[in-house]
């Protein structure tokens, strides 16, 4: 009898631990996602940041070009070759953030595909689980109380 007892008190345990385990994966996920989330938005601001020093350096580089004509036509010369250099420079780091914006959207989908395979697991499978093995021990329970027949 004392063994029936034990079996029982270890089908609790279990599933105890199934619960813990399912809501402490379940926020693992999340913040999974939030760390995407966060990554994007990081990428994002740096994308934003690059395009605007960018566009102030084609700015800048274009008044220097349209000076440098205008001193050309008098005889004289403008060096513009740091403008375009800060142009360069701003077009090569915006296409590194791009490529990483890239590359993230990339990881993402197939942590997204994986995640929402754990979390149908998590959602239905354990969930499926948990009842099956609450059944057994509702029924390993009945089965103790039950007196056998006396000779």
């Amino acid at each position: 009898m004392a063994e029936i007892h034990a079996d029982i008190d270890a089908l609790k345990a279990l599933h105890e631990a199934l619960v813990r385990y399912r809501y402490v994966q379940r926020d693992v996920a999340d913040r999974g996602d939030h760390e995407i989330e966060a990554t994007r938005a990081s990428l994002e601001a740096k994308a934003s940041k690059w395009r605007m020093r960018l566009d102030q350096a084609q700015a800048d580089l274009s008044a220097c070009e349209y000076r440098a004509a205008a001193a050309a036509e008098e005889g004289g010369w403008v060096d513009c070759s740091g403008f375009a250099r800060a142009v360069a420079e701003a077009e090569d780091r915006l296409a590194h953030v791009q490529s990483w914006q890239h590359r993230v959207e990339e990881e993402a989908g197939a942590f997204r595909t994986t995640a929402n395979r754990f979390r149908y697991l998590l959602e239905a499978d354990i969930p499926r689980t948990d009842d099956h093995l609450r059944g057994i021990i509702t029924r390993l329970e009945a089965a103790r109380r039950v007196q056998p027949p006396r000779p």
